[in-house]
């Protein structure tokens, strides 16, 4: 059966696909099974009742591309750059994988230089990913039906509607992964991707990046957020939706004699233990990864609740990693001018008006990079420089509603963590707290 990837653009493509799937165009039109669904149980569905329209998939993010391009600590003139760097362990984060990786003991990984790193990274890999010979077994291949298996013949570029599949939509080449090894990779359990992004994520923020510079006190400090975070969040003024997240990155506050979270949602993580669907690329015999529908509307749901439920946190943009198996992608949520005033319409007639109404922005715009491989080099480069990237546009935008005083309660203290200092003015573009631990 062939597999269409969701990739509305425009207002019309969101009309046109809408009609193929019942012409359910609002939130609640949607069944009751859907319109109570926690975000983990999000589908197409919701996806167009919720408006999402997707851009094509960029190198960067194109909103913080700007401020990556001046103020990258890595990548940047140095003079220009707010953030420092401990260069020795970033070089040795980015360089080519510890020799014999797949061969070494336990032991001799754990010994080895940012070895918590090396062994959750091949934790979540397997052998059959990298260029290493492996012995196939020299048997007829049957044509076989199994789940989260898509067939070259009905997933080749071009094969469906430009409407909703594009051939680059969430995609990564996975080399030499065939049929087998994408089996075995989804029977690993989820907690060993999440384990790899926060060991990660750990790695770039508290041994990468110089937060406590000598000489300055510092009261506030980026760090990764293991605890996952339930919001409870109403829409459309009756109907309680539920998102959970697998962690993220949050700042953390000096207080007495210990920390507090400052703020949670720097960035929300959601983890997948590995692609549910995948395409043969006929030209060169590999499986390429496709993220699934349902996949793209949990991680929707994550940032339509979150934001909705925690406004004194999430103003403006939701970023959101996506962790899959050994990969990161980075989206970047952004929430039209009146798509709050969508989500609190309380009935069925209203708010077909309200996105009728063309003088209206009731989208959700996503923005999101290609795959970034953590087992190599390159892949983590990218996903380094995003994650400071993220920290100096949060640090920019508090500076600017700092300027105009702009401010709810608590906020008052926000004091440029993370290594910012004068270069922060970096020219990016841009109901109560129901929130459990």
């Amino acid at each position: 059966m062939e597999y269409k990837a969701y990739s509305v653009q425009t207002r019309e493509d969101l009309v046109t696909i809408a009609k193929q799937h019942g012409d359910r165009q609002v939130i609640l039109q949607l069944n009751k099974r859907e319109l109570t669904s926690s975000a983990s149980r999000w589908n197409i569905h919701h996806l167009i009742a919720y408006r999402l329209r997707v851009y094509p998939d960029e190198a960067f993010l194109s909103e913080l591309r700007a401020d990556h391009n001046l103020y990258c600590p890595l990548c940047g003139a140095s003079e220009f750059c707010s953030q420092k760097l401990n260069h020795t362990r970033t070089k040795e984060l980015i360089a080519e994988n510890p020799r014999d990786f797949f061969t070494k003991t336990d032991c001799e990984l754990m010994q080895s230089q940012d070895g918590f790193l090396w062994a959750a990274l091949r934790e979540a890999a397997r052998p059959e990913l990298t260029n290493q010979a492996r012995v196939r077994p020299q048997r007829e291949r049957k044509q076989v039906q199994r789940e989260g298996y898509i067939d070259s013949a009905s997933a080749i570029p071009g094969s469906s509607s430009p409407i909703l599949h594009s051939s680059s939509e969430f995609e990564a080449d996975l080399g030499n992964l065939d049929e087998d090894d994408h089996e075995a990779r989804r029977s690993r359990p989820e907690e060993v991707t999440v384990h790899l992004a926060l060991c990660f994520l750990r790695h770039v923020l508290n041994l990468c990046l110089l937060q406590h510079l000598p000489g300055r006190a510092m009261e506030v400090e980026a760090r990764p957020r293991i605890e996952r975070r339930t919001t409870n969040a109403y829409v459309a003024g009756i109907v309680r939706v539920t998102a959970e997240d697998d962690g993220g990155i949050c700042s953390m506050r000096k207080v007495g004699s210990g920390w507090e979270i400052r703020q949670p949602f720097l960035a929300l993580l959601e983890a997948k233990r590995a692609f549910k669907y995948v395409r043969l690329d006929k030209s060169t015999g590999n499986c390429v990864p496709i993220i699934s529908n349902e996949n793209l509307a949990q991680c929707l749901g994550e940032a339509i609740i979150t934001k909705k439920g925690n406004p004194k946190f999430l103003r403006d943009n939701v970023f959101l990693i996506a962790a899959n198996s050994t990969y990161m992608c980075f989206l970047d949520f952004q929430f039209g001018r009146d798509y709050m005033e969508y989500l609190d319409t309380m009935n069925e007639t209203a708010q077909r008006e309200l996105i009728n109404d063309e003088e209206k922005d009731t989208f959700v715009y996503m923005h999101r990079t290609e795959w970034y491989n953590l087992l190599a080099g390159e892949g983590r480069r990218n996903a380094f420089c995003h994650i400071l990237s993220l920290l100096r546009w949060h640090d920019a935008r508090d500076v600017r509603r700092q300027a105009a005083g702009d401010f709810t309660e608590g906020s008052d203290d926000y004091d440029l963590p993370y290594g910012s200092g004068d270069n922060i003015d970096h020219g990016f573009d841009s109901d109560s707290m129901d929130t459990e631990l």
